[in-house]
């Protein structure tokens, strides 16, 4: 029970005196390391405009990178990755600082996941990731542009061994503020985009496989003390 904040001992009574002599400002102090409390009277932003600038890395629990592509024409088939990281580093306050800001973000190219081992080998193999020789997936991206509020457009571009593809992301910033659970400042995001699997050197499958491949990211990022 960590919002408990009882008192044990052989004189009770001098509890309910000790407690009404508090002041307020005091009493509410003694009460913010309660998590629910804090989450109650939690505040988030959702613009650009207020991120506090800094080096934001990816939260290790929170976050998710998927993808989909065209399977025969009968369904979006949803694959993810299981490892991955990203640091966002934002140089000066709102607004001023999204042109500059810069994101460096990798998956684990071994770590692409379907729920089928069989095809989750083929994934990994030379006719595809290749994941021996190419162990990561890189996006390396430049510059917030277009900023509406919680809106903005990201461009860059993705790499896999010696090919190079430019992707351009959607994102939005779900909330900016401070975690009530651990008190770090946090800020979330989900981000669209698409590109050609082909261009990016996965050819495989022409035909019953689409050469567009949708991805989606939620991401969790702490700013650095």
């Amino acid at each position: 029970m960590p919002c408990s904040h009882a008192v044990t001992g052989r004189k009770p009574s001098y509890f309910p005196a000790a407690l009404r002599a508090l002041g307020p400002a005091l009493l509410l102090a003694l009460l913010a390391g309660c998590t629910p409390l804090r989450a109650l009277t939690r505040h988030q932003d959702r613009r650009f405009a207020d991120v506090a600038p800094g080096v934001w890395r990816l939260d290790p629990q929170h976050w998710s990178v998927s993808f989909d592509v065209d399977h025969l024409g009968f369904s979006r088939f949803v694959m993810r990755f299981d490892r991955a990281g990203a640091v966002l580093r934002w140089p000066q306050a709102g607004a001023a600082g999204a042109p500059a800001a810069s994101l460096q973000a990798w998956v684990k190219s071994a770590s692409v996941d379907t729920n089928d081992p069989a095809l989750d080998a083929e994934l990994r193999g030379p006719a595809m990731l290749d994941a021996r020789h190419q162990p990561r997936i890189t996006l390396q991206a430049q510059g917030l542009r277009e900023l509406q509020g919680d809106r903005a457009v990201l461009r860059g571009v993705l790499s896999l061994g010696e090919h190079h593809e430019p992707v351009l992301l959607h994102v939005r910033l779900r909330g900016y503020g401070v975690n009530p659970i651990d008190g770090l400042p946090t800020l979330g995001v989900s981000a669209r985009g698409e590109f050609s699997r082909e261009r990016l050197g996965l050819p495989a499958w022409p035909g019953l496989v689409g050469d567009t491949v949708r991805l989606h990211i939620e991401a969790e990022f702490t700013r650095e003390r």
